[in-house]
C-alpha cells in the first residue's frame, strides 16, 4: 500500500475515533436516561423507510437553509451565507427526489418562504408564541427541580433576531404536525475572533432532548461522509465533528421538535472552496451528495462513490498557481482516493479538497506523475489526462 494511503486512512481512522467518542463519551452523562419520552428513534425511521417499499407512507425530509430570505447569517467579500445555503439545500433536495422512498421539501429560496411555511406563519403566529412560551415554561420547571441539566456550551452563537427565532420555533412547530422525521439545516460557518478557521461541524440536540437518539445517529452519518473529502473544524469541541447543543432553535432548543434535526455548518465563509467561484458549484454539489449519502447511509442504503465530480473528462492545460476549476477539484479528489493528495505529511486541514491550486495540489500531482514514471511537471498534459483516466478517475 502506498504511503500516502496508509497516512490518510489511519487520520480517517483517528477521525471515526473521534465520532465514536463524542457519539457515546464527550458528554460523560450521554448514558444518564433522558427525561422526556423519545417522539423518534433510529429504528423508527428506518422501519418507516423499508416500509415505503411495500406502499406504506414515504419517509419525509425538510431541508431548511440557514437564516431569513432577505437578511441573516455570514457575509464576506460579497458572499451571503443565507443564499450559498439556498444552494447547499436545492443541492441537496435533489439528489434526495431520486430517491422514490422520500418526500422532500425545501423551507425557502433566495427570494421568499415556501408557500406553505409563509402561510402557517401568516395563520399561526400567536399560537407560535404559545408553544414557545409553553415549552420554555416547562423546561424551566424541569431545570428548577433539577430533573433537566441546563448545560453551558463553549461554543458561541449568533442570537436570532425575535421574529427570526419564532420562525424558527414555527418551522418546527409546522414540521411536528406534518409529522416530518427528517430535518437538515444547512448553514455555513463564520469567523470567530481574529484567527481564520476551517473546516466542517455538525450540531445534534442534547442528549437530554426527546429525539437526541436519531439525530445524533444520524448526525453521526452524515460527520462520516463529509469527512471523506473534508476536515472537521478547527474550533475546539467542534473539531470532534459531531458537537451536542441546548441552546439552538434550529435544533429544537427547549425540546420543541419530535423529528431527527441536524444543523450542518459546511465550510467557514472564507474558505478557498467558497471564495473561488470557478469551483463553487462542484464543491456544493459534492456537500450535497456527502449530505445525501449520509442520510442513506443512516437509512441502511448507502452509496459506493464519495463524490460527483469523478470521473471526469480530463483537459491538458496548464494548472497556474493561485487558479480554480472544476477540473482542478476533480484531480483533488481523484488523487486523494489515490492517495497522492494531501501529499505526503500533510492533512486536510491545510490541503483542503476545493478546486484551488496552490502547492499541495502540484505537489501531489508531481508525485502521481513520479509513480506512473511521468516527467513531474505539475500540469495535466495529454500523458497524465490518460494515466488519469487510466487509473479510474
Amino acid at each position: 500500500m502506498h504511503a500516502s494511503i496508509r497516512y490518510k486512512e489511519s487520520m480517517r481512522i483517528i477521525f471515526i475515533a473521534l465520532l465514536l467518542f463524542a457519539a457515546t463519551v464527550l458528554p460523560a452523562y450521554a448514558a444518564e436516561p433522558a427525561p422526556f419520552s423519545s417522539t423518534i428513534s433510529s429504528s423508527e425511521i428506518r422501519a418507516k423507510y423499508q416500509a415505503a417499499a411495500t406502499g406504506g407512507s414515504k419517509l419525509k425530509v425538510l431541508i431548511m437553509p440557514g437564516h431569513e430570505p432577505a437578511y441573516g447569517g455570514a457575509e464576506y467579500a460579497g458572499l451571503r451565507e443565507r443564499d450559498i445555503a439556498v444552494d447547499i439545500a436545492t443541492a441537496l433536495a435533489a439528489e434526495l427526489s431520486a430517491d422514490p422512498l422520500l418526500e422532500v421539501a425545501v423551507a425557502r429560496d433566495k427570494a421568499a418562504w415556501s408557500t406553505a411555511l409563509s402561510e402557517y406563519f401568516s395563520d399561526n403566529w400567536k399560537a407560535i408564541q404559545k408553544f414557545v412560551k409553553e415549552k420554555k415554561r416547562t423546561m424551566q420547571k424541569l431545570v428548577r427541580s433539577g430533573v433537566i441539566e441546563d448545560r453551558d456550551f463553549e461554543v458561541g452563537h449568533n442570537t436570532a433576531a425575535p421574529d427570526s427565532a419564532y420562525r424558527l420555533y414555527g418551522i418546527s412547530k409546522w414540521a411536528n404536525e406534518k409529522e416530518y422525521d427528517i430535518v437538515i439545516h444547512a448553514h455555513l460557518n463564520d469567523n470567530v475572533g481574529s484567527q481564520f478557521q476551517s473546516g466542517f461541524a455538525v450540531y445534534v440536540p442534547d442528549h437530554q432532548y426527546e429525539n437526541a437518539e436519531a439525530s445524533k445517529t444520524l448526525g453521526t452519518s452524515i460527520a462520516y461522509e463529509l469527512n471523506r473529502l473534508s476536515a472537521s473544524s478547527t474550533i475546539p469541541v467542534e473539531n470532534y465533528g459531531i458537537v451536542e447543543d441546548q441552546d439552538l432553535i434550529a435544533l429544537g432548543a427547549f425540546n420543541t421538535a419530535e423529528f431527527a434535526s441536524v444543523l450542518v455548518e459546511y465550510a467557514y465563509i472564507y474558505e478557498s472552496k467558497i471564495t473561488h467561484p470557478e469551483a463553487r458549484a462542484v464543491v456544493i454539489r459534492d456537500m450535497a451528495y456527502q449530505t445525501y449519502q449520509g442520510i442513506e447511509r443512516f437509512l441502511g442504503a448507502p452509496r459506493a462513490s464519495e463524490t460527483r465530480a469523478l470521473p471526469y473528462a480530463w483537459v491538458p492545460g496548464p494548472m497556474p498557481a493561485g487558479s480554480s476549476s472544476p477540473q482542478v477539484y476533480a484531480l483533488q479528489v481523484g488523487l486523494h482516493r489515490l492517495g497522492f493528495y494531501p501529499p505526503s505529511g500533510e492533512l486536510l486541514i491545510g490541503c483542503p479538497v476545493s478546486g484551488y491550486v496552490g502547492e499541495c495540489t502540484t505537489r501531489a500531482l508531481k508525485a502521481f506523475q513520479k509513480s506512473v514514471g511521468l516527467e513531474e511537471t505539475g500540469a495535466i498534459g495529454p500523458r497524465t489526462a490518460a494515466a488519469l483516466k487510466k487509473a479510474g478517475l
